[in-house]
């Protein structure tokens, strides 16, 4: 092997060689002028021409020629087993004496030039298969004992079998416990590789004693996905808290409808009747609500003891919106023709999905004359319903205060029946003067009404207040109260007809009064 000295880059070679660059500090000054040392101690003797004293020396004319290689020096480096493949075409190297320890010493400590290898041509490379194999690097490598290469023999096959190992366990299902850890703390998991009935129900049991209704949730629908319907709603109905989490995932998925027919399946009757009927809430056709609710009792709650009185308030409210449908498609075409009742009093809503008590006050405001075998008749929508009379008295009340029909007023709360004195009023008076007061009746209705209210105190306290003179003389007359009738007399105009009535109350010696 050849070797050549440069204290720059290859590209730099010729430069190195040019008589005219500067030679300082490239070389070491040793106590011999004519040595010149390179970095292994070795002393270089090759230059012909004029001898140089130094290399940092002053003499500028000093000149030498160009050899016609590179300068080689003694291959002093172990040999292994690349070092044994040498150059044929190398010359033989001139004797050099060795250097001695003091030369050696100081050369160590200098700059040393960087070396540039120049390999042969017959200097192989080795190929790739034998620098990966394990033979090929312990050849090389003399220095490996052989219980080194046993050792090596041995962590590699151990290493080939834990790969092997990693590749088959890559497909096995990890430890249930592991997983519900992973979903409770959130990190990512995989379920599919759970493929045994067992192993899935272990993972939704595991959930449950957890309490984490996001690992149950998801175990959930993935049982819903992988088992069979029957064999998932048989487990599912086992583990109520399962059912319950999977109820409340399909309501805030909005899938009202998968939810109640799930329900049902599940046997929550009750959940699944109440789901349904509000699905049947959401329809906005009268008539598609009508259908589906009527076919929602027929199916949820119909034969349910659980939900008996819930059944009959749905039947009412099925025949309700029937009722309501009927009405509210005459009446719109009475309207439209300017038909009575109609034709002085404009029709001013839609009668459908309104409650049974706005029913009745708009029957009795449209309708209230009629007789009970219409089907828009007061009266017969009150038998109906089984509505109190209480009911139906207070709600025709405010609708004829409302159309000031005083005459169907005085027909509603003056029945014969209430002639009887054995029998009370089925609606006190107080009552009604307070729906009167609301609908601003004119004085002489509040005055008549007034004057049947059976509280004396309460009267004269209402008609103070909203100074009704005349029932406040008349209340004051029949508590026989003279200082409260001479208290009084500022109140009313001087020269009214109140104050002619408190004057002639206050002359009348035949009235007993209180002291």
């Amino acid at each position: 092997m050849s070797v050549r000295y440069s204290l720059k880059g290859d590209e730099e070679d010729e430069g190195y060689w040019n008589q005219k660059e500067k030679r300082q500090n490239f070389f070491d000054d040793a106590d011999d002028e004519n040595e010149i040392i390179d970095w292994t101690g070795t002393r270089i003797e090759e230059f012909t021409g004029s001898q140089v004293t130094s290399a940092r020396g002053t003499n500028k004319n000093a000149s030498f020629t160009k050899p016609s290689r590179p300068v080689e020096i003694a291959n002093n480096f172990p040999k292994t087993g690349t070092n044994k493949e040498i150059s044929s075409q190398s010359e033989p190297k001139p004797e050099q004496p060795k250097p001695t320890q003091t030369s050696a010493s100081k050369s160590y400590h200098k700059k040393s030039a960087s070396l540039t290898i120049v390999g042969t041509k017959n200097l192989s490379k080795p190929t790739s298969s034998s620098a990966s194999s394990l033979e090929s690097a312990v050849k090389r490598d003399s220095k490996l004992s052989h219980t080194e290469v046993s050792k090596l023999y041995a962590e590699v096959t151990s290493l080939k079998r834990k790969l092997q190992s990693s590749e088959r366990s890559r497909w096995d299902a990890p430890k249930v416990s592991d997983t519900i850890i992973r979903m409770v703390m959130g990190e990512p998991f995989s379920l599919e590789m759970y493929k045994s009935l067992p192993d899935k129900l272990t993972l939704l049991d595991s959930a449950i004693e957890y309490h984490d209704g996001n690992s149950i949730t998801a175990i959930v629908l993935f049982l819903k996905k992988t088992l069979k319907n029957s064999i998932f709603i048989s487990e599912l109905r086992k583990r109520p808290v399962a059912i319950n989490h999977y109820a409340v995932y399909l309501r805030s998925m909005g899938d009202e409808e998968v939810l109640a027919s799930q329900l049902q399946i599940l046997g929550r009757k009750e959940e699944a009747a109440m789901c349904r009927y509000r699905l049947t809430l959401q329809e906005s056709s009268p008539q598609a609500r009508y259908q589906s609710m009527k076919k929602c009792t027929d199916s949820y709650f119909e034969g349910s003891k659980i939900l008996h009185r819930e059944t009959v308030l749905l039947r009412e409210q099925c025949s309700l919106l029937n009722k309501q449908i009927l009405i509210e498609g005459a009446d719109s075409k009475a309207s439209r023709e300017r038909k009575p009742p109609f034709a002085d009093c404009p029709k001013e809503a839609e009668l459908y999905f309104l409650p049974l008590i706005t029913t009745l006050y708009y029957c009795c405001k449209y309708h209230f004359n009629q007789s009970q075998s219409s089907i828009s008749s007061p009266e017969s929508l009150v038998k109906e319903f089984n509505m109190s009379e209480k009911q139906y008295v207070m709600t025709a009340a405010k609708a004829c205060a409302n159309q000031r029909k005083w005459a169907d007023l005085d027909t509603l709360l003056a029945p014969k029946k209430w002639i009887m004195k054995t029998k009370k009023p089925t609606v006190g008076f107080d009552r009604i003067v307070g729906i009167l007061l609301k609908a601003k009746a004119p004085n002489d209705i509040l005055q008549k009404y007034m004057l049947m209210m059976d509280d004396t105190t309460k009267r004269l306290e209402t008609a103070k207040k909203y100074k009704i003179h005349s029932v406040v003389i008349e209340t004051l007359k029949q508590m026989r109260d003279l200082r409260g009738l001479q208290n009084y007399r500022t109140e009313v105009t001087y020269g009214s007809s109140e104050d002619i009535q408190l004057q002639t109350l206050l002359k009348n010696t035949s009235i007993k009064w209180k002291t």
